[in-house]
């Protein structure tokens, strides 16, 4: 493997590691966000909590396409379609398996240490334009 791709390949996991994380950190807040509000006033009725969830559910789908994006530009990696596009495939898929309640906090961390390893794979992929 090239220095280049494997450069590719480190900073596609890092920064795909670092997504996963933060998007599992803010899911994580709001969610407890969400649990006080419904506590806080459990007479509430059925609309107790639900813009605390609604907010969370959001931030779990659309943080890693973004912060995956912009991680990578800012690292200047340019051609990231597939790791974007896939990636968050991945973490809608990956993602479901961490947010259950009876995941533990080592079975998280493997999750999304596997995440950040599919990652690392897909930003090796880099379109080659087309000969003439």
């Amino acid at each position: 493997m090239s220095s280049r791709r494997l450069c590719r390949w480190i900073k596609g996991g890092a920064v795909t590691a670092a997504a996963a994380h933060a998007t599992y950190w803010v899911w994580e807040s709001a969610k407890e966000w969400e649990s006080e509000a419904e506590q806080a006033n459990p007479d509430g009725g059925i609309g107790a909590g639900f813009i605390e969830g609604a907010l969370a559910t959001f931030a779990w789908l659309t943080l890693v396409p973004l912060l995956l994006w912009a991680g990578m530009r800012l690292l200047r990696e340019r051609d990231n379609h597939l790791l974007v596009t896939m990636g968050s495939a991945a973490w809608i898929v990956l993602g479901t398996q961490v947010t259950r309640g009876d995941v533990s906090r080592v079975e998280t961390e493997l999750f999304l240490f596997a995440f950040a390893l599919l990652g690392g794979f897909l930003a090796l992929y880099r379109p080659v334009p087309p000969e003439e």
